[in-house]
């Protein structure tokens, strides 16, 4: 099935994981050293592999990238039948297809594993929710909001949006806290 965590280096804030590995399942693993993938999809069942063939991206990316930027080495079984580990110092062979396979849809092969950084992380997410009433509004809090890493002199982690209507709409910004800091009540 390729559905499991291979390893966790906490050390070297890595985790060698299995191609249809489920985010839930890497967060699970990942979590008690505290680190946390780059990318942490809100769909908990997307798999690690079609994240990085297909294009994931979510409220982190602002400031992690997107999936395939936290890949260190691959290995994908290729449509010849071969099983090559794309890397970024490798071969010739080996950098190109390490290049080229992020949202390549899997036309380029199948991964079977992949070796991924990872990011510490802290016990809490403190959340803000912030309303507009106009889109260009929004836009030119979100673009301030992303060059500065955060909102209104708050840091963010985490930026997501979401327009209900055309005067209804809300910045969602979180931030890593630890139990200690007041934002935790």
């Amino acid at each position: 099935g390729l559905t499991k965590v291979v390893s966790v280096d906490p050390v070297a804030r890595t985790a060698d994981v299995q191609g249809m590995c489920t985010y839930e399942d890497l967060v699970d693993a990942t979590l008690p050293y505290g680190l946390m993938p780059h990318v942490v999809p809100q769909l908990k069942t997307i798999t690690l592999g079609g994240a990085v063939t297909g294009l994931g991206i979510e409220s982190s990316s602002f400031t992690l990238g997107l999936p395939h930027e936290s890949v260190l080495e691959t290995d994908i079984l290729t449509g010849t039948g071969e099983i090559v580990t794309a890397q970024p110092d490798g071969d010739e062979r080996e950098r190109a297809l390490y290049r080229g396979f992020p949202n390549s849809y899997g036309s380029l092969g199948y991964s079977l594993r992949l070796r991924i950084s990872l990011v510490p992380v802290k016990e809490f997410v403190a959340v803000r929710h912030v309303r507009f009433d106009d889109i260009e509004t929004l836009t030119k809090a979100l673009d301030s909001a992303v060059l500065a890493k955060g909102y209104d002199g708050e840091d963010a982690d985490f930026i997501d949006g979401v327009v209900f209507t055309s005067d209804e709409m809300y910045l969602t910004f979180g931030r890593m806290v630890s139990a200690d800091d007041p934002a935790v009540a």
